[in-house]
């Protein structure tokens, strides 16, 4: 970009958005600028001038991703798009800006007794935006699969700034575009459930063998549980949750299914817990298990479920989470462990 180019490329982003632009460096013909738009018709304002400057863009969520910013262009932070819209009624569906938190949605919802079919584990500072972008499994995935399975529908903002509403059956074509070459999400309708009657519950277990197995059995059996999820001692500990192999989860009560699966896991050597343990290892649900610093680093796996147990093995001696989903593949998230200062070990 030639420098009269950069002068009116600056004026026009200034004009248009005040204090709500940062201007982060300007070497030579490059420029690299922060943006916070307050809606939908700002992002088109972006992409239009973006496309007339031949500047890119760069989508940015919670920060939560390995995605480092770009050396160039415009990075567009979604903080001030954020609302929300819960339709009345027995809709099963809710809207969301790019900027909302998942939990902060989920816990809207749950005040009407209903709740995200699927959120990801790091609920309580993931972005909508964010999480859309790596079409993930997470809490709910045992029930209703990945991420894009419950998207209805979405609103982009293409490349040249056209919005365009994209059913979910092709929201393939947006998810992953961290360059936003395939357009910028500016709201998404996800899918709802009810929720009044969850019912969380764990099984402590002395060996990963019996908990796999167990794991195994509810999907082959399909049982109605909204999610299943795996810890093992060491993130058990991390969590203050004792030195077992967790496998806990929630579903649908009164259910005799799944209290039948339960009763023959305590029959065959797991120790059901009862319902405050239950409801305490439910708390304990999000990812990572505490705030670090410096933040380790994390290991993402998608695993096939025949091929975990000889994974495990790897990862014991970091703490680690199976987040099972009813596609058959799994999650598996492990902390690497650093030392601190004092000599003491920590984790996320």
């Amino acid at each position: 970009m030639t420098e009269k180019g950069r002068e009116e490329f600056v004026r026009a982003l200034s004009e248009r958005f005040g204090d709500r632009l940062k201007l982060r460096s300007a070497a030579g013909s490059a420029l690299l600028v922060s943006v916070w738009p307050g809606g939908s018709d700002d992002v088109r304002y972006l992409a239009r001038l973006a496309r007339e400057y031949g500047v890119p863009l760069a989508p940015r969520g919670a920060g939560l991703s390995l995605a480092d910013d770009p050396a160039e262009g415009i990075v567009i932070r979604f903080d001030l798009m954020r609302n929300t819209r819960i339709p009345e009624g027995d809709e099963d569906w809710a809207e969301a800006e790019p900027g909302a938190l998942w939990l902060t949605l989920d816990n809207e919802l749950r005040l009407r007794g209903r709740g995200l079919a699927v959120y990801p584990t790091s609920a309580p500072r993931a972005t909508v935006g964010g999480w859309l972008a790596t079409d993930g499994v997470g809490v709910g995935s045992f029930r209703y699969g990945r991420l894009r399975q419950n998207v209805p529908s979405v609103d982009v903002v293409m490349p040249g700034g056209e919005l365009r509403e994209v059913p979910g059956e092709r929201l393939g074509e947006i998810l992953g575009s961290e360059d936003g070459s395939s357009g910028i999400i500016v709201r998404a309708r996800l899918r709802t459930r009810r929720a009044d009657a969850d019912v969380p519950f764990a099984v402590a277990f002395d060996g990963a063998g019996p908990a796999l197995e167990a794991a195994a059995g509810a999907l082959e059996e399909d049982l109605p549980l909204w999610h299943l999820v795996l810890i093992n001692p060491r993130m058990s500990e991390a969590r203050e949750l004792g030195g077992a192999y967790l496998l806990f989860g929630a579903y649908q009560a009164p259910c005799e299914e799944v209290e039948a699966w339960l009763a023959s896991l305590a029959r065959r050597g797991g120790r059901v817990l009862g319902a405050s343990e239950a409801h305490r290892v439910w708390g304990e649900r999000f990812f990572p298990a505490a705030p670090a610093s410096p933040v380790p680093s994390v290991i993402r796996e998608f695993v096939p479920l025949p091929r975990l147990e000889e994974k495990l093995p790897q990862r014991e001696e970091h703490p680690y989470q199976v987040t099972f989903s009813r596609s058959g593949e799994v999650l598996l998230l492990a902390l690497q462990s650093h030392r601190s200062s004092r000599g003491r070990t920590h984790y996320a």
